[in-house]
Order: structure tokens, then sequence, then C-alpha cells
């Protein structure tokens, strides 16, 4: 789910150059699964699968740590056409997991994903914050980019975490 107004979950633990208030970009988007945080949080950290679900995903390599993402692992995946090789900034299993990176023409982000337990499973944030001077530029349709495929990538995540 996307919402006009998005307001950053303030449990959310940003590197200090990528908070939501210093950023150019923000998006945010939400879904419920019917699985537990549990499992979600399995298909998360296994970064090498992600092309066989995510679309917009391709060429995953783990660069330190693995084959699973961790708390000190770096890895370097395609989205969305560019390049990223991001480093883990927070790592609560099963909670919540941040990443940033240097992005194109000197910009840089960070992304989140938030897990909170439901009564039918749990919900989960992601949140992306970046900034550069490129994206004075292009703030609207980088923000529109991330938010459609965030919530396709939200959208695959339920199906293959609810999957029996």
């Amino acid at each position: 789910m996307t919402r006009s107004v998005q307001i950053p979950d303030p449990r959310i633990i940003w590197p200090p150059e990528h908070t939501p208030g210093s950023s150019m970009v923000f998006a945010q988007n939400t879904i419920e699964i019917a699985a537990t945080p549990d499992r979600v949080w399995s298909l998360l950290i296994d970064c090498l699968e992600w092309p066989l679900w995510y679309r917009h995903c391709s060429d995953v390599s783990v660069l330190r740590g693995g084959p699973l993402l961790s708390a000190n692992s770096k890895f370097r995946f395609k989205t969305l056409n560019f390049y990223f090789e991001p480093d883990m900034e927070t790592f609560e299993p099963s909670r919540m997991l941040v990443w940033s990176a240097k992005g194109p023409a000197g910009t840089s982000g960070a992304h989140a994903w938030y897990i909170e337990p439901t009564s039918g499973g749990c919900r989960v944030i992601t949140e992306e914050a970046q900034r550069g001077l490129l994206l004075f530029f292009l703030r609207s349709s980088t923000r529109s980019l991330l938010l459609t495929s965030h919530q396709e990538w939200l959208q695959s995540l339920k199906e293959l975490a609810e999957a029996k």
C-alpha cells in the first residue's frame, strides 16, 4: 500500500547521512503478509534468490559474508538498471534490515525493511531515502519509480512467503 502523504516509520534506525528528513527522495510502501516474521526474514536475507521472485533484480553476489545476508555483509546487485554495493547498517533478525549504498552520478541512499508481527502474520514496511544533486532534477520520477517497484517487491515477497 502506498499513501500520498508518507510519514517515516519512527522505529527504523537510519544511518545519520540518510535520514528521510535530510533526503531529496523518500518512498514508503507497506503490505500485510499472512506468514510469520521469521518466514519473511528468511526470504529477505537470501539475496541470491531475489532474482527468482523480484523482476527488477539481477546479478546478485555476496562480497562479504554469506551466502545469507548478516550484520557484516556487503553485497552487489543490479536493480532498475543500476548496480549497487550496499553495506549493512542495521541488522535485527526477523525485525529490521537497513542498508546503504552509493548510487549513480554522486547519489546515495539507504533502504530499510521493518517487519511488524500482527495477529494474521506480519506487516512489512519498506522505506528508501536518497540524496544527491541529480535527484534535484529527477525527484518526482525517481520517487514514482521507487514506489512502483517497491510495491512489486512487496507483492512478490507476500506471494512467496504465503505459498505453502
